[in-house]
């Protein structure tokens, strides 16, 4: 039960290339249309080539730090939503959840997508861990006490729990039955 609930390192990974792929269309859009109000805002002010120089090289800025703003709302709103995943891992049929199989809330997913400037900071190991920890988890996962799982797994895994005996533990990662 253990590895067929918990999802793996290449089933994560092609969600996060989903996620990559929105977030890139959104931030095409945003900034298209940021450009255009930017412009005009200088047109319409002032038509003289200091302001527009100034800017200009403003922009990149502005974007960067509203992309970051962008991915951090994404990933923060998603997976505390009750679909419990962005958009790549709901086609995927995986979901981020707490110890108790709960849906987390947005303190703990923002925590969680702040906590993977770690797994970068590890040049990567961070995540290659996934493939090799019981409960498939990046170092972000662990420290945020975060799981991603299998939707119809944890459906049936849940509904089992609905039927048998409570047992003295209180979380479902602690039953020692399914290992």
């Amino acid at each position: 039960m253990v590895t067929i609930l918990y999802a793996g390192f290449w089933k994560r990974f092609a969600a996060i290339l989903i996620d990559v792929v929105v977030l890139s269309i959104s931030y095409l859009i945003i900034s298209f249309i940021l450009s255009i109000v930017i412009v005009g805002i200088v047109h319409v002010t002032d038509n003289s080539l200091g302001s527009e120089v100034s800017i200009g090289s403003l922009l990149p800025v502005i974007f960067q730090l509203l992309s970051g703003l962008t991915t951090w709302l994404y990933f923060g709103c998603f997976e505390k939503s009750k679909y419990q995943a962005t958009p790549g891992k709901m086609l995927l049929g995986i979901k981020v959840v707490n110890r108790s199989m709960q849906r987390i809330g947005f303190g703990r997913a923002v925590a969680r997508y702040w906590l993977r400037l770690l797994c970068n900071l590890t040049l990567g190991i961070g995540y290659i861990i996934i493939g090799f920890t019981k409960y498939k988890q990046g170092i972000h996962d662990m420290i945020a006490d975060t799981y991603i799982v299998n939707n119809r797994a944890l459906d049936n895994y849940l509904y089992e729990q609905q039927y048998q005996p409570q047992s003295q533990t209180e979380y479902p990662l602690n039953l020692n039955k399914n290992m």
